[in-house]
Order: structure tokens, then sequence, then C-alpha cells
């Protein structure tokens, strides 16, 4: 057999180098710690530790939103290669359909905790509780109830305070108080 020369070698080069610009995958282990990375499994092929598109990731806006062992992903190597690469992941599949079918906008942690925003109504649902958080103040709604610190306060003048407030009109008895003051 004859042996290849350097236009063949070449050629073999220039093909795989163009095979590995954009090739499919799957996310194969994330590292969450930094700097963050994913590896990629395509096709006999394991990636590097390479970085994950993460959706903004600059400024004042990070989106922190890693990929999950089995998501399908593309990886885009420049040049061809592998060892400059980036994943891109978020690639539906039939191990990781998607969560809808409608043209709302829809996000699914769990098959139990989402949101949707469908006809200018924004749903969120956690099977858990959310914690809203402003400065010193803490909204908690739970299976349990809603609970707020330091206080719940009704708008208007004066703010009527939920744990503070007192009635006028008080009366002993079975009769009604009148509203807070």
């Amino acid at each position: 057999m004859d042996k290849p020369t350097r236009q063949h070698e070449s050629s073999y080069e220039l093909n795989r180098k163009i095979e590995n610009i954009l090739r499919w995958g799957t996310v194969a282990e994330v590292r969450h710690g930094k700097p963050a990375r994913c590896r990629v499994k395509s096709g006999g092929l394991l990636s590097n530790w390479v970085p994950f598109v993460a959706g903004r990731a600059g400024g004042t806006a990070r989106l922190w939103w890693p990929p999950k062992v089995g998501e399908q992903c593309v990886l885009l190597a420049p040049g061809g290669d592998l060892l400059r690469a980036v994943a891109i992941p978020g690639i539906y599949s039939d191990a990781m359909p998607q969560g809808s079918e409608d043209d709302d906008f829809c996000l699914d942690w769990s098959e139990q905790d989402s949101m949707v925003h469908t006809d200018g109504q924004l749903t969120i649902r956690c099977e858990r509780g959310i914690t809203l958080m402003v400065q010193g103040t803490t909204l908690r709604i739970t299976p349990e109830g809603i609970f707020a610190s330091p206080d719940i306060k009704a708008p208007g003048e004066g703010g009527v305070s939920l744990h503070d407030h007192v009635h006028k009109d008080v009366r002993s008895g079975i009769d009604n108080t009148g509203g807070p003051v």
C-alpha cells in the first residue's frame, strides 16, 4: 500500500476539522464549580471539559442554568478545533421532550413546579412554597399559609397594619365592630 502523501494528509485533516465544526451530542457530565464546564458525548467521542452557553453571562444580567446530564446539545468548535468548543444545550429529544405544545411561555423546573405566562396572566406553581424578599421584608407563601415579616399593611393613608391595627365602635357581646382605624 502506498504511503499517504502530504496532500492526502491535508485533505484528511481538512475533512476532520469540517466534521468537527458542528457536532450533535448529549451532555455526559457537568461541573458546577468555577469555571463551570460540561463534557459532551458525540458518537464515540467524549469531549474535554468545555464551556456551555448560559443565556446571559455579563454585567447585571447573569443566568445560571447549567445543562443536565442526558440533555441533547450541539458542540460548536471554531475551525473544527474541539479544544476550543462550546456546548449549546437546550435541544429537545425523545429522552427529554418539550414541556408544552402551547404557544405560551412555559418554564418547568419539575413535574410539580412551573411558570406559565398566557393572555397577560403569570401563573407560578411551586409544590413547597415561594419566598419574595425586598430588603428587610419577606413574604412567604407555603401550603400552610401566607406569612409576612415584619408586617402586612393595607394601601392608603396611614397604611392599616395587619398586626397592630385597632377597630372603632367596639362593643362587647355579639355585635360587629367598626372597620379598622
